[in-house]
């Protein structure tokens, strides 16, 4: 396994405040199947069109035509009363059980989580990582520092009713400030290892980190944003926040919000944000591995989302290949970005259009574009 520290610009640095941003003017649901009327009184957490439900209270305002991820479609646009009234269904606290734990995942719905604990009934190791591959990406980790004491409680449980060997938490060895958090708070449970590790590139991978951790056995392997969802789920807390990073060097301050989901973009950078430059790019879910928003002024933040990168545009030179193989010497999955061999194990980390001399966007390549 061979994995690097890829090169950051050191004047990008995070707020270290999380900023709650959960009163916005109007949200945005995706979905055709609208089950209101226009000026209807609409709850939070009441499903209003498809299967997705309101993050807050307010009224049914109009139809809109917003980008949610990398598709145009109509969204229902809610007007927020300020009143947070909820849809009257009880919220209930679940004992941690394996048999709770499997409903609350079945009732929400969530079928990823679903699968992880659906697949064993006892683990040899509970793996919990606060790492986030992208850089400038810190979710993870401002997370876990955000909700510390619950998770450290649910990680311990987890680890007894599952009855796992080894419970390790993951956090990179440059995250000094969550680190002391840890060391204070985790000396009441001596079940948990944390557990440093360097700031490589790839180690937000599974596959990757259980390498690492020289860990083979049976593994339930959880970043701290799957847990805090299990966490929520179980203890029936409010789940229409997500968190996000928005960062680059094209924004006066990098900075953590919290925000509802079905935020517009514009309104969140339109209120906390300073653009520094007259042209930049607007890129979702990482520079590596994430995509270029086509339209910032409709872009809707929904579950999908976990970062946005503001970067400054570069004029880089157009060149063509000049056969070095860098891109195949780099690929940790042994794919031929030139010949496309071994395509079908390609994991889109984009380690090859960042090694690339000529500046060839071969991860597009990969992708199919045609016009690359």
């Amino acid at each position: 396994m061979k994995l690097i520290s890829l090169k950051k610009n050191l004047n990008i640095k995070i707020n270290k405040d999380i900023i709650y941003y959960l009163n916005p003017d109007f949200v945005y649901l995706p979905g055709s199947n609208i089950q209101v009327s226009q000026d209807e009184q609409v709850l939070k957490g009441e499903k209003v069109c498809s299967n997705y439900a309101s993050p807050i209270s307010g009224i049914a305002f109009g139809i809109k035509k917003c980008l949610f991820n990398k598709k145009v479609q109509n969204s229902l646009v809610i007007e927020n009363d300020f009143r947070e009234l909820e849809d009257s269904k009880e919220h209930h606290y679940n004992k941690i059980t394996i048999k709770n734990i499997l409903k609350c995942l079945e009732e929400n719905k969530d079928k990823d989580l679903l699968a992880k604990f659906k697949s064993q009934t006892t683990f040899s190791n509970i793996v919990i990582t606060t790492i986030d591959d992208e850089p400038y990406v810190y979710n993870n980790i401002f997370i876990l520092k955000e909700n510390i004491a619950e998770l450290l409680e649910l990680i311990d449980e987890l680890g007894v009713i599952y009855k796992s060997n080894h419970n390790y938490l993951v956090v990179k060895n440059i995250d000094t400030a969550i680190i002391t958090d840890c060391l204070n708070a985790i000396g009441t449970y001596p079940s948990i290892n944390l557990t440093l590790v360097n700031d490589e590139y790839l180690l937000g991978n599974p596959e990757f980190i259980l390498e690492k951790l020289q860990i083979k056995d049976k593994t339930l392997y959880l970043t701290t944003s799957e847990l805090l969802k299990l966490n929520n789920y179980l203890k029936g807390k409010d789940t229409s926040t997500i968190l996000l990073t928005i960062s680059g060097d094209a924004i006066k301050e990098s900075k953590i919000l919290r925000i509802k989901k079905y935020t517009l973009l514009k309104d969140i950078l339109s209120k906390y944000f300073t653009i520094t430059v007259s042209k930049y790019k607007v890129i979702a879910n990482g520079l590596m591995q994430g995509f270029e928003i086509t339209d910032e002024f409709n872009f809707v933040i929904d579950e999908s989302i976990s970062s946005i990168n503001i970067m400054a545009s570069v004029d880089i030179p157009k060149s063509n290949c000049i056969n070095c193989g860098k891109c195949i010497e780099i690929c940790p999955k042994g794919v031929n970005p030139l010949t496309k061999k071994n395509i079908n194990k390609c994991i889109n980390c984009g380690l090859c259009s960042y090694i690339c001399p000529g500046y060839v966007n071969l991860k597009a390549k990969l992708q199919g574009d045609k016009d690359v």
